[in-house]
């Protein structure tokens, strides 16, 4: 095998809809403005700044600002200085493309993160390692190449060159990193450069040899019971219909939602596991016993379907108040609740009902300002024990995709435990689901309508604000509709 020196060189850059401006008298101070946030820096170092600077005009070698900086070879005296560049970038990871280009110039491979939570650290693999290229990353044409993408990463991954697409499709079976450096002529570090850098992004997953098979490998991806609900084609379409997880436009077309933007108006069994990092949001007080509605005999006058019909629209209103207890009671009975002979008033692909309903609560009415899971077997709520902070968010959100100047009363969020329609309807499933949303977002908007109150069906919410409110892992119970409720000032 050729154990020459690797011909890539290491590029690094911002995103392209990343900015750096620096703060007068401070070279290395800035502010780093991102699709999420904007970012403050203090590293007091020169060197920051400059680098910064240049990664906002594309990809640069960072050992122009600091030599060495790339292997960390650096002189002992510069030591602060490397050391201050790599924790800043280490902040950014989120923002800063990573670049391997030849040694003529030529974009090779580019990894771009896509989503807040995109973390970047790539190793070098020895000749021995065996990958295998990811069963959920597809590939498509872009303008600079093939583009490789998973809705399991927070990356995409560019390849520039035939020979970058050449690498990458060695991995359709298990190979190890020698294989590849002999099948395609390359040498074994340049080679390992590169699997690195795919690995990191997700697009290869790393094997393990099997005990029970000779020269056989397990991976990682095969033995996830969550995923194995999961068909490639139907993750990727839930990942990427709904904002959060990725940087693509959502909305209208010609007024996009980017991650981060400004919400624009609109118009009309398997149990969750919490991810590595947080835990399932416990209860927070006893569960809250829910009043059940008189029926049509005591007393009131019931409008007729036609009318209800005629009249339910998407009702915004600016000034609403708190719902009553009484009246989210009887919403919810109405709308989601568990019939004494089975089935729920809203119709479920095979009567299996994966949905789950969570309520954001404003306050200032019978109920404190938090969120609550809804029990339709025991019609009853549980408080949650959620950080007020990802209260906020779900509300603000809310009330920008309504196209409210307030928060809402309440947000009703719509999660679905996905095994229990995909262990029977393989491949329609999620299409299944999201028909059901559309059942019973109809069926609130016909009880909150016969109620006098208003209702509104919105079209997105954030995936992985919600995920982390209610302590779930999306893959398992994603969050598939929302919808928001008030009461009138006056009545309807």
């Amino acid at each position: 095998m050729n154990a020459a020196a690797p011909s890539l060189m290491p590029l690094w850059s911002l995103r392209e809809d990343c900015g750096f401006r620096s703060v007068p008298g401070d070279p290395g101070g800035g502010v780093v403005s991102t699709p999420w946030e904007e970012i403050r820096l203090d590293a007091r170092t020169p060197a920051v700044g400059r680098a910064l600077e240049r990664m906002t005009y594309g990809p640069v070698s960072l050992d122009n600002v600091l030599p060495g900086f790339s292997e960390g070879t650096g002189p002992a005296e510069e030591r602060p200085q490397y050391d201050a560049l790599d924790a800043v970038l280490g902040r950014l990871q989120h923002v800063v493309v990573r670049t391997l280009a030849l040694a003529g110039g030529t974009d090779h491979v580019t990894v771009v993160p896509i989503a807040r939570r995109a973390r970047f650290t790539p190793r070098r693999p020895d000749a021995h390692a065996v990958h295998r290229l990811s069963r959920f990353v597809t590939l498509t044409a872009g303008p600079e190449g093939w583009i490789a993408e998973s809705p399991l990463t927070a990356h995409r991954v560019v390849l520039h060159t035939p020979q970058a697409g050449w690498l990458v499709s060695c991995y359709a079976r298990p190979t190890a990193v020698g294989e590849v450096s002999r099948l395609l002529g390359l040498p074994v570090a340049e080679t390992s450069l590169v699997v690195g850098y795919l690995e990191a992004a997700g697009m290869l997953v790393p094997g393990t040899p099997r005990e029970d098979a000779p020269d056989t490998y397990s991976f990682a991806e095969d033995e996830d019971t969550v995923l194995a609900s999961w068909s490639p084609r139907e993750l990727l379409v839930h990942q990427r219909s709904r904002p959060g997880a990725h940087d693509e436009p959502v909305g209208e077309y010609g007024d996009p939602v980017r991650p981060g933007g400004p919400a624009r108006p609109r118009d009309n069994d398997g149990i969750a596991v919490a991810p590595a990092g947080h835990a399932p949001a416990p209860a927070a007080a006893p569960a809250i016993p829910l009043p059940v509605p008189a029926g049509a005999g005591a007393g009131r006058r019931e409008p007729a379907l036609s009318e209800v019909l005629a009249a339910r629209r998407s009702e915004r209103p600016d000034d609403g108040r708190p719902l009553s207890l009484d009246q989210l009671g009887e919403l919810l009975h109405r709308s989601a609740a568990e019939r004494p002979a089975g089935g729920r008033p809203y119709p479920s692909l095979g009567a299996r009902y994966p949905l789950e309903l969570y309520l954001t609560v404003s306050g200032g009415g019978d109920l404190k300002r938090g969120i609550y899971h809804y029990d339709p077997h025991g019609h009853r709520l549980s408080p949650l024990e959620t950080a007020p902070d990802l209260v906020d968010e779900l509300l603000a959100e809310a009330a920008g995709n309504a196209g409210l100047s307030r928060e809402p009363s309440v947000l009703i969020s719509m999660t679905a435990r996905y095994r229990r329609t995909a262990g029977a309807y393989r491949g329609t499933a999620y299409s299944a689901l999201l028909k059901e949303v559309g059942a019973l977002q109809q069926t609130l908007y016909l009880v909150a309508t016969a109620m006098g109150l208003g209702p509104c069906a919105l079209a997105f919410g954030d995936t992985e604000t919600a995920a982390r409110a209610f302590g779930l892992d999306w893959r398992a119970e994603p969050g598939v509709g929302e919808f928001v409720v008030s009461a009138f000032p006056g009545g309807a």
